[in-house]
């Protein structure tokens, strides 16, 4: 069972490209009464909800910008830590545990390029266990003289 679970992850988080364009989220300050601790986000900040479906939830965002990653919650178990697939495109900024299980983590966009992100349960579960996905683009910033040094050639 945990080779198919491990399976079916690794297909969520591959595959799909579901683009959909960013939206923002008013600014939050202070505890949110629903979660384990304050996780506040910035004015202008781009959300995606992972999804254990195909295609996986697409978000594209500019450098510097934070994305607010919602993990679904789950009746068998609490949702794990959002993982990032590339390092050195997106930084954990803060992560909390939010009532009945879901997670809440604002990742900040510290380089171009593109990586998956996911998150699981624990414990794992025995028969069926959700493995969350979803794909984040950073674009870098783009001058009159063309894209600057810091972008992906691979970024349209």
């Amino acid at each position: 069972m945990r080779i198919w679970a491990a399976a079916a992850a690794a297909a969520v988080l591959v595959a799909g490209c579901g683009t959909v364009p960013a939206r923002t989220v008013p600014a939050r300050s202070g505890a949110d009464p629903a979660a384990g601790g304050s996780c506040p986000a910035g004015p202008k900040t781009s959300v995606i909800t992972l999804t254990d479906t195909l295609p996986v939830p697409v978000v594209i965002v500019p450098l510097g910008a934070e994305v607010v990653v919602t993990v679904p919650r789950w009746d068998r178990g609490a949702a794990t830590d959002v993982h990032v697939a590339t390092g050195g495109i997106l930084r954990e900024e803060c992560t909390v545990l939010v009532q009945g299980g879901g997670r809440r983590t604002i990742l900040l966009a510290v380089g171009s390029g593109i990586t998956s992100i996911g998150a699981t349960v624990a414990p794992a579960g025995g028969t069926f266990m959700p493995a969350w996905g979803g794909e984040v683009i950073v674009r870098g910033p783009v001058t009159a003289r063309g894209p600057s040094p810091n972008s992906s050639p691979a970024i349209p």
